[in-house]
């Protein structure tokens, strides 16, 4: 066991140069700046380097210590010093500054094994005699209850937590001072002031293959009296009467100093029998603090999680989702508890959340993840919109120009005068297909304006009102008006083509007997026109009769595609149903 040199001057420049001669890793104190407890127990080893001007305030505690004596050689106190024999060495002030580093081994030495000496002297005297054992009274339970109270409110703080067995120290040990060294990645260290010892010292090995309480008064000690002199070395270094050490599974996690009771009797079995509980209770309230700070931490974590990353759930194997869970989520879970593997969902029509679930390999409980993606939604439709109106528009153009070059020929063909007339048959007949193809030319034209068109407010009823007159046709609206932002124009063409259509598909009837109802449902951004045709003898290519399943389909007139995809780019539609009058054709527009 390394011996403890004590530096004793006033001069911080000498205590510099002593202190450089020292063999590297050995204890050093300094005094008067350094504090030392009052008294020293047998087996404590230490060496004075003493200034004969510090001589007067030198601790009583340190007069036996082996000491070399610095001085002034022929002064008053260097030679009174030799004289009454006071150190083993005596040195003046310049040779201190060279000689240190070769004689110090030799007072070392003088030092072990005067502590030795001691130790074995102190064994042969006789043994105190052991104080009965006194029960616990009313106030001493109060002030277990009141530690265990402190000690489970602070378990969320380290620091708190220790001041509250410090506390119960003084109260239930009786000691004077309490010192808690905690294990570190290289060593032992104090929670108050600077002491520490390294892993690899024989304080620790002695420890872990003497898991016991050691009283510096009442000790047997082991067999290796290295080992004693080693432990008496730090109870006497840090003024402590009892070590009590902090073990888990044979491994030392922490050792507790205990000073003199402050009653200033010995430590007896009652309180050693206490040190030792005091010491597990420690280690599980410890282990408990490290568990709990975690827990908060990740209870911090998952806080901040639930508020940047509201879509997460955790469930048990058993669990129930609750029920703010989406139900496209809730269908996961399921799917994902049946499959065991990974379930995911994509936002589309009528379902806007990206969502997926699986099984959590530890509990077989079900995870799941959910974001709300209805933005991407709408910006997927009017992208596809945008496309599907691109597309139109080239189509458009390219059929017009197809178109163009032959409706020029045959305008001028219907305007000339050949040589030998054609039969009148055939001249009404192109002039009917011309007719047709001008038609077809200005739907194609109206097509290359579809992704110019701009919304304005619009009563449907005004608009329905306005078709009926100039086709013909007995229009049914409510009293209340269904103001929506819509594209006129086109709305207008819309509806022109459609009911165009109808008329011309049964030519004995044309328009008479066909009815145009509007009325709308919901409000707000909600509202919605719906307007019905009605009428005997109905068909509109695509929409009546309904298609079925392996028939050829017909493409029908330019006029009723276009309807229909101005109708789409108003986020309506158009179908068959039945009405009170038979089967209806139903459209449905909203806001563009």
């Amino acid at each position: 066991m390394p011996t403890l040199v004590i530096l004793a001057t006033t001069d911080s420049a000498l205590a510099d140069a002593w202190e450089r001669q020292l063999p590297p890793g050995r204890s050093v104190l300094r005094l008067p700046t350094d504090g030392f407890f009052s008294g020293s127990a047998p087996g404590f080893a230490a060496v004075v380097v003493l200034d004969a001007i510090c001589e007067p305030s030198l601790p009583p505690s340190l007069a036996r210590c082996p000491t070399i004596f610095v001085g002034e050689p022929r002064s008053l106190p260097f030679e009174q010093a030799r004289l009454a024999g006071r150190a083993r060495v005596y040195l003046s002030y310049d040779d201190s500054a060279t000689r240190l580093r070769e004689l110090l081994p030799l007072v070392e030495e003088v030092a072990e094994k005067q502590s030795m000496v001691e130790l074995l002297a102190e064994k042969n005297r006789r043994a105190e005699p052991v104080r009965p054992a006194v029960r616990a009274t009313t106030a001493d339970s109060a002030e277990l209850w009141d530690f265990f109270e402190g000690a489970v409110e602070n378990i969320d703080s380290r620091d708190r937590l220790i001041a509250e067995f410090r506390r119960a120290s003084r109260h239930l040990l009786r000691a004077s001072h309490a010192v808690f060294f905690h294990r570190e990645a290289d060593g032992f260290r104090a929670d108050r002031g600077t002491s520490f010892f390294a892993a690899d010292d024989p304080l620790v090995a002695f420890f872990e293959h003497h898991p016991a309480v050691i009283d510096g008064t009442n000790w047997d000690g082991p067999a290796d009296p290295v080992a004693e002199l080693a432990v008496r070395h730090r109870l006497a270094l840090w003024g402590a009467r009892l070590l009590v050490p902090v073990h888990d599974n044979a491994r030392l996690l922490g050792l507790i100093a205990l000073g003199v009771r402050d009653d200033g009797q010995a430590y007896d079995d009652n309180d050693r029998s206490r040190a030792v509980f005091f010491a597990r209770l420690l280690r599980h309230f410890l282990a408990k603090a490290g568990h709990f700070g975690r827990l908060n931490l990740l209870a911090e974590q998952a806080s901040l999680g639930a508020k940047y990353l509201p879509g997460t759930l955790v469930l048990g194997p058993g669990e129930n989702a609750p029920r703010h869970v989406p139900l496209v989520v809730r269908e996961l879970i399921g799917q994902a508890r049946h499959t065991r593997e990974v379930c995911r969902a994509w936002p589309g029509d009528g379902q806007p959340f990206r969502a997926s679930a699986g099984i959590v390999a530890e509990t077989g409980g079900v995870w799941a993840f959910w974001e709300e993606a209805s933005v991407e939604v709408h910006d997927a439709a009017v992208r596809q919109r945008a496309g599907r109106r691109e597309l139109l528009r080239e189509l458009a153009l390219t059929l017009s120009h197809e178109l163009g070059n032959a409706l020029v020929s045959l305008a001028t063909f219907r305007f000339s005068t050949p040589a030998q007339p054609l039969p009148t048959a055939i001249i009404e007949a192109v002039k009917s297909d011309v007719v047709k193809l001008e038609a077809l030319n200005e739907h194609l034209a109206l097509m290359q304006t579809l992704h110019e068109a701009s919304a304005e407010p619009v009563d449907v009823r005004d608009l329905a009102q306005a078709v009926g007159h100039a086709l013909g046709l007995r229009v049914e609206v409510g009293p209340d008006p269904v103001l929506l932002s819509v594209c006129k124009k086109l709305l207008d063409f819309a509806l022109r083509a459609l009911i165009r259509t109808i008329a011309e598909n049964r030519p004995d009837q044309g328009t008479r007997e066909l009815a145009l109802k509007v009325r709308s449902t919901g409000t707000g951004s909600e509202l919605t026109a719906l307007l019905s045709l009605k009428g005997k003898h109905l068909e509109l290519e695509g929409i009546l009769p309904e298609p079925v399943d392996d028939a050829v389909p017909n493409q029908g007139r330019l006029g009723v595609f276009l309807a229909k995809e101005i109708l789409r780019l108003h986020h309506g539609e158009i179908h068959a149903g039945p009405g009170m009058e038979g089967t209806e054709i139903l459209i449905s527009v909203r806001k563009w």
